[in-house]
């Protein structure tokens, strides 16, 4: 049997090309939706609440929000912030249905209110060994809460969300829709509005995650933070959106590094908003991501629609 001896350039270049292999591997195994990996992607969509955060009606009745984002990435991050030079893009188009109800029961001068978040979601992710796309239902959450409305202008609110593993999910699949595990998010936020001036809003949640049964993985719990601010313009809103997330336990599960693969994000973008009426509005966000540790870094754009039924 014959053999070959490599130089020691040719051995390094062996190597390198090993190493990504490996990486690109363990990429494989481990993404899921937008955010590229299972162990640094949330029920929650980070970013999402906007100007919408803390901003429950006094009023009782249905109302119902519209939400169509889209986001692109082409690269993903390792703990540092630094790229992983590995080929990667991934698309995700989802529409996010939620079902608010504001009640008429009193808890004191808090108001109960609840709601359900249904998204569909279609991914498009591809690499230098795999391609996969899907459109699926994702993940359902179901939201009890409380708000308080001390003035015309200011709204506080507190909730629990229960993030349900109802989406498709494949442990073999690239592009998932559900995450097959459940979460439990306590919530507070607080929204300042002047209908002639300065509007401000921002929401707090901590994401206690379980364990995904099929991978054995569990996700580490994260803190995440949504902010908005603006001016308002008679009907018009102009301002600027975004989050910011910071992981603060450690993944467990098969193939986690030594850092945990703690993830850590912050976006922000401008915002553009009108009134029709005051129940009937609509809203355009566009979210750059400025930080992305143990995470894809790309871009969203929010297209809301808020009516009441």
């Amino acid at each position: 049997m014959g053999y070959f001896q490599l130089s020691q350039e040719e051995e390094r270049k062996m190597k390198r090309a090993r190493t990504l292999l490996g990486t690109a591997l363990l990429l494989i195994n481990c993404m899921t939706v937008a955010k590229a990996a299972e162990n640094s992607n949330t029920q929650y969509a980070p970013g999402a609440s906007q100007f919408y955060a803390g901003a429950i009606p006094p009023f009782e009745g249905f109302y119902f929000l519209s939400q169509t984002s889209y986001f692109t990435a082409n690269r993903v991050n390792d703990g540092k912030g630094r790229e992983i030079p590995i080929d990667f893009k991934v698309k995700a188009t989802v529409e996010t249905l939620r079902f608010m109800y504001v009640s008429d029961i009193r808890i004191g001068e808090a108001q109960l209110w609840g709601q359900l978040v249904l998204p569909l979601i279609h991914l498009d992710i591809s690499n230098a060994f795999a391609k996969d796309s899907g459109f699926n239902m994702g993940d359902a959450t179901a939201t009890v809460g409380l708000s308080w409305h001390p003035d015309q202008k200011q709204t506080f609110i507190t909730g629990i969300d229960i993030g349900m593993p109802t989406g498709a999910y494949d442990e073999n699949a690239l592009a998932n829709a559900g995450l097959n595990h459940w979460s439990v998010q306590p919530t507070i936020a607080y929204h300042y509005s002047d209908p002639q001036g300065l509007e401000f809003a921002t929401a707090a949640r901590v994401i206690f995650n379980s364990e995904n049964t099929a991978t054995d993985y569990k996700t580490g719990n994260e803190f995440v933070l949504d902010y908005a601010v603006g001016w308002n313009f008679g009907k018009i809103r102009v301002g600027a959106t975004g989050y910011y997330l910071k992981q603060f336990t450690d993944d467990k599960g098969p193939g986690v590094a030594s850092d945990g693969h703690r993830g850590e994000g912050l976006a922000v973008g401008p915002s553009l908003s009108y009134s029709f009426n005051p129940g009937l509005g609509i809203s355009a966000s566009w979210q750059h991501d400025v930080v992305a540790k143990n995470r894809s870094e790309g871009n969203t754009l929010w297209v809301n629609v808020a009516t009441k039924f």
